[in-house]
C-alpha cells in the first residue's frame, strides 16, 4: 500500500496516540466473591495482549518512520527543511537588530550629554536617581530599513520553501509492507 508523506505524518501521529490509550494493567483488585484464579488469568492475558499491541504498533510507527527518512532526503525534502531552519535562526538574529529601531538624532544625544556634562554636582537630577548617560541604537535609519528589508526576503524565500515541502509531502510517496498494513487495519488505523 502506498500513501503518501503527509498521509503518513498523519498515521505516525494517529499510532502514537493509539499506543498513549492502550492501558497496562500491571496489578488487579479482587473482591472476596470473585475466583482468585480466573481474575488473574483473565488481567495477565489482558495484560499481554495490550502490550502486544503497543509493541506492534510501535514497530509500525518506527517503519513508518523509517521509510519517511528515506523518502525526506531522497525527495529533498530534508535539504528544504533545512534550509527553512536556517531562514527562521536568520530572521530571529536580524529581528534582535531591528527591536529597538528607536532613531535619536545626533544632535539630541550631544545636547543630553551636554546636559550631564555642565550640570551641578549635587543636582537634584542625580538626587533622585536618574542616569548620567544617554542609551541610543547604533544602527542608522539606512541599515535598519536594509535589514527589514532582508527579513522580508527571507519570510518570502521560507513561504516558496513551506509551499515547496508541501508540494513534495503530497507526490512522494513511501510503500507500507503488508504487515504494517494488517497492524493498521487491526487497530482502525487505516
Amino acid at each position: 500500500m502506498n500513501i503518501t508523506l503527509r498521509k503518513a505524518n498523519t498515521l505516525q501521529n494517529a499510532i502514537a496516540e493509539a499506543i498513549k490509550q492502550i492501558k497496562i494493567q500491571t496489578s488487579v483488585t479482587i473482591n472476596e466473591f470473585e475466583v482468585l484464579e480466573t481474575k488473574l488469568n483473565d488481567a495477565n492475558k489482558e495484560l499481554f495482549a495490550n502490550d502486544k499491541r503497543r509493541s506492534d504498533l510501535l514497530v509500525a510507527q518506527f517503519s513508518i518512520r523509517g521509510l519517511v527518512g528515506s523518502a525526506n532526503a531522497t525527495s529533498g525534502v530534508d535539504s528544504k527543511l533545512t534550509q527553512a531552519a536556517y531562514i527562521d535562526k536568520r530572521i530571529s538574529q536580524l529581528t534582535d537588530i531591528v527591536g529597538s529601531d528607536k532613531q535619536i538624532s545626533l544632535d539630541v544625544i550631544k545636547g543630553k550629554l551636554d546636559k550631564i556634562r555642565n550640570r551641578k554636582e549635587e543636582s537634584r537630577a542625580s538626587l533622585y536617581g536618574r542616569e548620567d548617560d544617554v542609551t541610543t541604537p547604533v544602527q542608522t535609519a539606512d541599515q535598519l530599513d536594509a535589514v527589514k528589508t532582508l527579513v522580508q526576503d527571507l519570510r518570502k524565500q521560507k513561504q516558496k520553501l513551506n509551499d515547496e515541502i508541501l508540494e513534495l509531502n503530497v507526490r512522494t510517496e513511501i510503500s507500507l509492507t503488508g504487515d504494517i498494513v494488517e497492524i493498521l487495519k487491526k487497530e482502525n488505523l487505516l
